[in-house]
């Protein structure tokens, strides 16, 4: 088992859909709402409008994840921390802040971000100043972060202008 996996240290139920969850070596609770995973899963769709089960979550595995007193056809129901750590990352705001970082840790100029992103240069120097970025931004930087063969598909070098000697 890999040291880095996420673990749960403490979760609660914050509403019908959302937890607060406490990962190890994290300080702060972060929120999720797992909507979209009751939605879209036959798995947790019995916690859809069922607010009582949900409510009663539990750390389990040594906070390898968490479950509710709810059995499926396919056994227990939990879910993985990785997966909430996840959800939880997704679900974060991204900061013109976070964007820089992006950028720098991908080691792009301005004009590469922005051919990447398939918006103009000064729509990237905008991102930069911003307290929170459209989501779609978000989702799209965190993709080509997570997957290289994502940013090898849309990366376009900046061409360098050469000026002839006066």
């Amino acid at each position: 088992m890999k040291d880095d996996m996420p673990r749960v240290t403490k979760v609660r139920a914050a509403g019908p859909r959302a937890l607060r969850v406490r990962f190890a070596g994290d300080r702060r609770e972060r929120g999720l709402d797992l909507t979209g995973l009751m939605a879209r899963s036959m798995h947790f769709a019995p916690l859809m409008n069922d607010r009582e089960a949900f409510g009663k979550v539990r750390i389990v595995e040594g906070g390898l994840g968490v479950a509710w007193p709810i059995r499926t056809k396919w056994g227990r129901l939990d879910v993985s921390a990785e997966t909430l750590c996840r959800i939880a990352d997704e679900q974060e705001p991204m900061t013109g802040g976070d964007f820089a970082r992006w950028r720098e840790r991908l080691g792009l100029s301005l004009t590469e971000a922005a051919k990447v992103l398939g918006v103009g240069r000064r729509t990237v120097t905008g991102y930069l100043k911003k307290d929170r970025l459209p989501p779609v931004v978000a989702i799209a930087c965190r993709a080509i972060a997570r997957d290289r063969h994502v940013l090898a598909a849309r990366y376009v070098p900046a061409r360098k202008v050469s000026r002839r000697a006066a």
